[in-house]
């Protein structure tokens, strides 16, 4: 009778030896857990700790990679699009401004915007695509509205506001000559930024922590991939730093020194400019 008391006894106490250590191991992934996600945290708003791969903007030409000495003033004509469905007017709506911005931000040239009413007032129509015949008279009513040295097309040829986001810029500047009612383009660009791709995605949130946007923990699993603003900007910084290579004085983070660069597709501009 003793010898059962003690077997069970036994029995109970390896159980709960072994219910100890299943809890103490359950305890100890569970804190492994939390001190990963508590690194991961660190990492995410720690700017330095974003790791590639990053995304560089390769479609694009640069004539003579000098911006012309009289370009003092650009004129930054309507942003068209592909379609004209309500999520391309809205997309045009909010990148407008931030292709705008971000020029300005540059510092390359002053540049003035034409809206689309004044732009129908001048031409007979709000807006004019690059691969449209333009009026002959198209440099003469710019240059002197606007007394400016150049015009700057943007075309929105990709854009999807819902993950995984997509936008596809098609831009070109052009330096007019009032004088032979003619130009050339000094820098043209065609890029999609494709959410979806990590490199992309990489840029697109260190871009929003080197600006201070938002929370980068949020940014990281949710709020950056599902907001076409945050992401439209940082777009629209990479184009246009691609342009800031025509200014020996002017600089942005991320922009390759690499000379070896795609000429942009589409032959824009051959109604009525020349391409160096």
């Amino acid at each position: 009778m003793i010898f059962r008391v003690m077997s069970m006894k036994l029995k109970l106490t390896e159980e709960v030896v072994r219910a100890c250590r299943a809890l103490g191991q359950a305890v100890f992934a569970l804190g492994l857990i939390v001190s990963l996600a508590g690194c991961s945290t660190v990492s995410i708003k720690n700017p330095g700790v974003v790791v590639g791969p990053f995304h560089k903007p390769a479609n694009y030409h640069l004539a003579n990679r000098v911006m012309p000495d009289d370009m003092r003033r650009v004129a930054l004509l309507p942003l068209t699009s592909a379609l004209n469905t309500v999520e391309h007017q809205s997309g045009r709506a909010i990148l407008q401004q931030l292709l705008q911005a971000e020029i300005v931000k540059s510092g390359l040239f002053e540049v003035v915007f034409v809206p689309s009413s004044k732009m129908e007032q001048l031409t007979g129509r709000p807006a004019w695509r690059m691969i449209d015949e333009l009026p002959v008279d198209f440099i003469d009513q710019i240059t002197r509205e606007y007394d400016c040295q150049g015009v700057l097309f943007s075309h929105l040829s990709v854009y999807q506001p819902y993950p995984p986001l997509n936008v596809g810029w098609r831009m070109g500047l052009v330096h007019l000559s009032q004088a032979s009612n003619n130009g050339s383009v000094v820098w043209e660009i065609d890029e999609v930024f494709n959410a979806g791709q990590k490199s992309v995605i990489n840029s697109a949130r260190r871009n929003a922590i080197k600006n201070g946007l938002s929370d980068p923990e949020l940014d990281h699993d949710f709020g950056l991939q599902n907001s076409p603003r945050r992401f439209g900007r940082y777009t629209a910084e990479a184009v246009v730093s691609t342009m800031s290579r025509l200014s020996s004085g002017s600089s942005f983070a991320g922009v390759s020194e690499d000379n070896s660069k795609l000429s942009a597709q589409g032959g824009f501009f051959k109604k009525l400019f020349s391409r160096q």
